[in-house]
């Protein structure tokens, strides 16, 4: 997937988490705000808490993987950030794309179901 498709600044961040709409679950903290760009960014954060390097990496290549299969169903111009909390570190793939996609629906953002 294109790299134009994430958010890497740490700037992106912080516009996202200033002008937002905040959504979660159990597993999940999603911040949302407008980008008038014809695709949807993502970003993911992981904080130290939720384990160490190797469960973080774990996780983000997980949820890189569901915004990858999932990418066609979000709606497009957005910015969207990930917020992994602590309980999410020994979840299963099927567990944790279950509430990936609970947290679409409850947010509006999926294009269909």
């Amino acid at each position: 997937m294109n790299s134009q498709y994430y958010l890497k600044k740490d700037q992106d961040f912080t516009q996202v988490y200033k002008k937002r709409k905040t959504y979660g679950n159990r597993n999940l903290t999603l911040y949302i705000r407008k980008n008038n760009l014809p695709f949807t960014r993502v970003g993911f954060s992981i904080n130290k808490k939720v384990g160490k390097a190797v469960i973080r990496n774990k996780l983000k290549r997980r949820l890189r993987e569901l915004f990858r299969k999932h990418q066609d169903i979000i709606k497009t111009g957005y910015d969207l950030v990930f917020v992994v909390k602590q309980s999410s570190s020994t979840i299963s793939f099927q567990e944790l794309e279950s509430a990936f996609l609970h947290i679409l629906r409850i947010s509006k953002i999926i294009k269909r179901y």
